[in-house]
């Protein structure tokens, strides 16, 4: 179901009058129809808005992000009439490095009538797709980074956050010690090699060991992998361990955990330039990511639950 204005209007006029009844009567409509219309809002965008009770409706944290990005568009756009098409369809071109994500964006958006087709260029370092952006070789990336270590964005570069704390999970041989726990220490990490990024792919490293120092840690970098395929195969041959995007898909052979308290976490965004027919259509993108997430939860057991218990709430749609 795509989202109006008038599912945006439905989410405020809920949150106004604290309660599905007192919103039904402002709106017209009966307590039960607006409350079915409500729970397919909610499973649109992939999560729920409003924790209910005898008492009325109070919006989760997650329904608070919505009403925000809901009342800006509200107000920015009080016409019915929908924003301009481009001329012709256009080629849509995707960088970025978000695992599965990327791929996942770029099959929704075929499916678009202003798009005509989509080149997908993967590339992990976030300071390159943004060059990229600048520079108009590419239309829209996906791109994680790491505060405090995160760089500036330039001034003509717009972003959307779509996770601003994303776990990084670790994956092992399914036959490894550590494998036997659904959740890891930091610390039982350093007792094993540890795989990453070959020095200078990105900014990973430096957080990396911002987050060890503070807790104290010290991982043993002792094999390199350019990829996840390079990764597995490492993996798969010796007990080590390797840092995962938490969408990663599960293999036979390798298990694929949660760390405790998610020490280690990234920060997702989707840039583009202002401006652009991309622009004009960011919030439909965003959604498109949205459920591309809420889709994904058989990809591993720590995925999963990290989802019902932080992501969907988390997940912005404005």
């Amino acid at each position: 179901m795509d989202i109006t204005h008038h599912h945006l209007r439905v989410i405020i006029a809920v949150a106004e009058a604290g309660s599905i009844g007192r919103a039904a009567v402002r709106l017209r409509t009966s307590q039960a129809a607006l409350s079915a219309k409500l729970r397919r809002i909610e499973q649109s965008l992939g999560g729920d808005l409003f924790v209910r009770s005898r008492s009325g409706c109070v919006p989760t944290p997650f329904g608070d992000s919505v009403l925000t990005g809901a009342r800006q568009t509200v107000r920015a756009e009080p016409g019915p009439a929908p924003r301009p098409e481009p001329r012709e369809p256009m080629r849509v071109r995707i960088g970025g490095y978000a695992g599965v994500m990327m791929g996942e964006l770029g099959r929704r958006l075929v499916s678009e009538p202003w798009v005509s087709g989509v080149r997908l260029s993967d590339n992990p370092d976030s300071r390159i797709n943004i060059r990229m952006i600048v520079n108009g070789d590419l239309d829209v990336a996906l791109v994680y980074d790491w505060p405090p270590v995160a760089l500036p964005t330039p001034a003509s570069i717009r972003e959307r956050v779509i996770h601003v704390a994303e776990p990084v999970f670790v994956m092992m041989s399914q036959s490894h010690p550590l494998a036997v726990a659904p959740v890891l220490s930091l610390r039982a990490l350093a007792d094993y090699p540890w795989v990453d990024e070959p020095a200078g792919m990105t900014t990973w490293p430096t957080y990396l060991r911002h987050v060890c120092n503070h807790a104290g840690v010290t991982l043993h970098n002792r094999l390199a992998a350019a990829n996840l395929l390079e990764a597995r195969r490492l993996l798969t041959t010796s007990a080590a361990v390797a840092p995962v995007v938490a969408t990663t898909e599960s293999t036979p052979g390798l298990a694929i955990r949660a760390l405790e308290g998610h020490p280690l976490r990234q920060r997702l965004r989707l840039v583009y330039r202002q401006g652009t027919p991309i622009g004009a259509r960011i919030t439909r993108i965003v959604q498109h990511i949205g459920k591309a997430y809420a889709e994904h939860q058989g990809c591993n057991a720590a995925f999963r639950a990290w989802w019902h218990a932080e992501g969907c709430h988390a997940m912005p749609v404005r």
